[in-house]
């Protein structure tokens, strides 16, 4: 059963513009019930990989579960190797323009955390306290437009540092964005109504 955040994070992306729709969602949720340190990619398989160190795949019934903020499954991303691994989609996202939902909160072990974030031209790099919570909704409008070129691009997140203490990442969704109409467009749409507003009125007089 999904957690009240991921049915959160669908809700906001139902409302999102019309013409934009999810094509990637996980909440963690469907990889098993055991936590698993230094999880290997069969564990994510299909969908994400680890390269140049670890994570670590944290559950609710697990001894560091309760690092899952607000419960369900989630990732540490500083496995306990002490080498954080770059954890990335094994989806390429295609030619677009994407927008990036996710919920991360932080190590919740009394340290502040620097994760960097990388899909197409997005590179955004942050420190989240150990308490802190965040979602895109804190940084404004970074997340939405996101332009990935025609090469294609991957999704990833990487913890900087080597302590086995990580930030938490609960939920990620990827939703192409709704194309906006053109201000000059919208312009031209006002004055054709208006002067479809002053025939009518002519027609009357």
């Amino acid at each position: 059963m999904k957690t009240l955040v991921t049915t959160a994070f669908l809700a906001l992306a139902a409302a999102a513009p019309a013409g934009a729709s999810v094509v990637f969602l996980d909440d963690f949720s469907g990889y098993g019930s055991t936590q698993q340190l230094n999880a290997p990619d069969s564990l994510f398989s299909p969908n994400w990989t680890t390269t140049g160190g670890t994570v670590d795949y944290l559950t609710s019934g697990g001894s560091f579960g309760y690092l899952c903020s607000g419960g369900g499954n989630c990732i540490d991303l500083d496995g306990s190797t002490g080498h954080a691994g770059l954890f990335a989609t094994t989806k390429v996202f295609a030619e677009g323009v994407y927008n990036l939902l996710f919920q991360m909160v932080g190590s919740g072990r009394g340290t502040a955390e620097t994760v960097t974030i990388s899909l197409g031209d997005l590179v955004k790099t942050f420190t989240i306290g150990s308490s802190e919570a965040l979602s895109q909704a804190s940084f404004g409008t970074d997340f939405f437009n996101i332009h990935v070129g025609a090469g294609g691009s991957v999704l990833s997140f990487q913890n900087s540092g080597g302590d086995n203490i990580g930030a938490i990442l609960k939920t990620v969704v990827v939703e192409t964005a709704a194309v906006p109409v053109p201000a000059a467009g919208g312009l031209m749409m006002l004055g054709l109504a208006g002067l479809a507003a002053l025939r009518r009125r002519k027609a009357t007089v």
